[in-house]
């Protein structure tokens, strides 16, 4: 039998044991990662258990049949850093094998190990509130306290209570020293793990940052190659870090001298900011980046490279660019609406000045006899009066200070003249074979735009041609559409239509970009707006019609423009020349032009009218004020110094709603046909006027049947 010190040298002793046990938890733990709580406890109880086995196999005899180890320190052990589970099956294993081992203390050994199995799971409640040195050893002296009382089992009380007390010291001591320093190991490799796994994770966390970078880090040695660089720049370049390593640098800038400027910027002051360059792709294209990149030195001082992290501006210079033509439109705008502003304000003072031209050379050109040169002359007059009229009115629909003006005629002269004038711009290399049947016939459209359609579609034509050569035909016909071909388009439906054709033996368009042609802005040439296409596609769109092309590479193109012709009832209405039509009625004739008030009044006075004729606006509300029953008829020019024309329409109706008023415009931004008809207006005429339109109109405003003018 032994007690005392050599009792405690003898359980001391068995701490090589506790070395052996750390080494295993430390691979548990490893073992252990990622499974759940539940089956590690249980194999963190089953490795213990085994060590509080191999435990007893170095026993101590300390009384007959009574034998000690350092077992229930393993077992308090397994429950401290394994949890409840752990503690239950490592006691079991323990308590199952010393009852297997047999002899007088096995009563007390089993206590013994369920009390230190007690005594771990108040460790591991101690451990999980509380890891410093002072928690340690207050847990190991309380689970020594708590194992000791196992001894008290032997034979009876008398004796065990004897045991216990002789053991108390040395055993105690054994134990608390047991648990104690294996627990400080155990912390230590459990911190140590700890420590590893955190430790991965956050190698993780950068790892995943890094390799998750839009921008591209990078570095270079002193000779400028690539000694580094981030996996983004298989998203930015196109390469591989792999490919880029050992490259220098340079060679993937557009402009190697970029690379100077940005060394020139780098050295003096150690660091560059925002530094802008073109570097060259995988596929050949290139990328601009903004690069902030620190200079790199060796303890010595010396240059030992770059370091530097590249930003994509692909975006940003998109936006750039896209500003600047956001600026280039916008001064275009401002240049457009400067011209709108000059076309809108000659506009009115032209217009009236033509009207005067128009107006007196008919009156001279009726006195004349049918057939004489001077009656042809002042013809001549009368058309260049048209062709100023119509200038006028391109200018304000191209400024957006108009809107298309739309009427019946025949379509061939337009389509002549556009010939004539194509004729003068296209080089003499470049033949123009022209087939326009005059009898064509006739069609609703603003023919300044369809003059438009024809300048494009030949222009067009003429700019598809190789070296200046080749021929352009011009075509126009009558055409009837039936069922069949009016399914090859949605805008054709079955009828008669005025067919425009333009073809050439140019290039032609590439199948794959046929479907496109008349996008906005899309074009083929190197230079061009790519707007002349979907501007004639937008205008025949407007006047119901359709274009269809046809085109080969190499073997030329061919466009063919469908307008819809108008009845022959409406066409023979429009060629019917209309005789003037006289009357005696009383008119309110007002304008502030004074030629223009004084040929009106000739023209209507000639036709039987009485005709009170004033310049001044307010002058004219005084006469009618004074006796508003005495007349027929208004007809007021819109703008004027003193009052506008609808105002004045506008009071004129609230003293006499069912009174008719003619107005009448160059141009203007106030109001147009709609807006006049809304206010009660009976017509809205565009200056200039011929004697014949004004006639008309002062006859049809007459011989309306009354109605109750609105002066909203």
């Amino acid at each position: 039998m032994i007690s005392g010190t050599d009792l405690f040298l003898g359980l001391f002793n068995n701490l090589a044991i506790f070395i052996v046990l750390v080494a295993v938890y430390g691979s548990l733990n490893i073992y252990f990662e990622g499974s759940s709580p539940g089956l590690r406890a249980a194999g963190m109880g089953i490795c213990f258990g085994l060590t509080a086995i191999v435990c007893m196999h170095v026993r101590i005899p300390v009384a007959e049949g009574v034998v000690v180890d350092q077992r229930n320190a393993i077992v308090a052990l397994s429950g401290a850093f394994g949890g409840p589970i752990a503690a239950c099956i490592c006691a079991a294993t323990a308590g199952a094998y010393r009852a297997y081992l047999g002899g007088a203390g096995v009563p007390g050994g089993i206590v013994g190990v369920s009390l230190a199995a007690s005594a771990g799971m108040l460790l591991y409640f101690l451990r999980k509130r509380r890891k410093d040195l002072l928690t340690q050893a207050l847990g190991a002296a309380a689970a020594t306290l708590i194992i000791l009382p196992g001894f008290a089992f032997y034979k009876d009380f008398a004796t065990g209570f004897r045991l216990m007390v002789d053991m108390a010291l040395p055993y105690g001591s054994a134990i608390f020293t047991g648990i104690f320093l294996a627990g400080l190991l155990l912390s230590r490799e459990e911190n140590r793990r700890a420590a590893d796994l955190e430790l991965k994770e956050s190698e993780k966390r950068f790892r995943n940052l890094y390799e998750g970078l839009i921008d591209v880090s990078y570095r270079t040695d002193r000779e400028g190659r690539i000694v580094h660089i981030s996996p983004s720049c298989g998203r930015l370049f196109g390469y591989t870090p792999e490919k880029l390593i050992g490259q220098p640098i340079v060679e993937f800038y557009r402009y190697p001298e970029a690379r100077d400027r940005f060394l020139a910027l780098l050295m003096p002051n150690g660091r560059v900011e925002s530094f802008e360059a073109e570097i060259r792709r995988h596929d050949g294209t290139f990328v601009w980046v903004s690069t902030n990149a620190k200079l790199l030195t060796e303890k010595n001082g010396d240059y030992a490279g770059v370091e530097g992290i590249s930003r994509d501006l692909t975006r940003q210079k998109k936006a750039e660019e896209e500003k600047l033509l956001l600026e280039d439109s916008l001064r275009q705008s401002q240049k457009m609406e400067a011209l709108g502003t000059l076309a809108g304000g000659i506009a009115h003072d032209f217009n009236n000045i033509l009207g005067a031209i128009l107006g007196y050379t008919t009156i001279v050109m009726e006195s004349l006899p049918q057939g004489s040169r001077e009656r042809k002359h002042l013809q001549s007059v009368i058309s260049a009066t048209g062709r100023a009229a119509d200038l006028t009115r391109q200018i304000l629909v191209f400024s957006r200070k108009g809107k298309p003006d739309k009427k019946i005629g025949r379509i061939h002269p337009i389509v002549e003249e556009a010939v004539r004038l194509l004729k003068k711009t296209i080089p003499s290399t470049v033949q123009i074979r022209v087939d326009i049947n005059p009898d064509t016939g006739f069609v609703l459209a603003d023919f300044t735009q369809v003059h438009q359609i024809v300048m494009n579609l030949c222009t067009n034509a003429y700019h598809a041609l190789a070296d200046e050569n080749g021929e352009i035909r011009i075509m126009l016909w009558a055409g009837q559409v039936d069922r069949a071909g009016a399914s090859v388009h949605p805008n054709l439906r079955e009828g008669r239509y005025a067919v425009l054709c333009v073809e050439d033996t140019g290039r032609g368009i590439d199948p794959v970009d046929l479907p496109r042609i008349f996008e906005p802005f899309f074009t083929t040439k190197e230079k061009g707006t790519g707007l002349g296409l979907s501007v004639v596609h937008g205008i025949v769109a407007d006047h119901d019609g359709a274009v269809l092309v046809e085109s080969e590479p190499s073997r030329g193109t061919r466009f063919r423009v469908f307008l819809p012709l108008v009845t022959g009832a409406e066409a023979d209405e429009t060629n019917q020349e209309v005789q003037p039509r006289s009357g005696t009625e009383r008119i309110l004739l007002v304008d502030d032009e004074a030629m223009l008030v004084e040929l009106w009044k000739t023209v209507l006075e000639g036709l039987g009218y009485r005709v009170a004729a004033n310049n001044s606006v307010k002058e004219a509300l005084d006469l009618f004020l004074a006796s508003p029953d005495d007349f027929d008829l208004i007809v007021t020019d819109q703008t004027m110094p003193e009052m506008s024309g609808d105002s004045f329409a506008r009071e004129i109706m609230r003293i006499r709603p069912e009174i008719p008023v003619i107005l009448c415009t160059g141009h203007s931004e106030v109001i147009d046909e709609q807006k006049a008809l809304a206010i009660g207006v009976r017509a809205f005429l565009m200056k200039p006027l011929s004697a014949q339109q004004l006639v008309e109109a002062v006859r049809r405003a007459l011989d309306e049947p009354v109605q109750r003018a609105s002066t909203a």
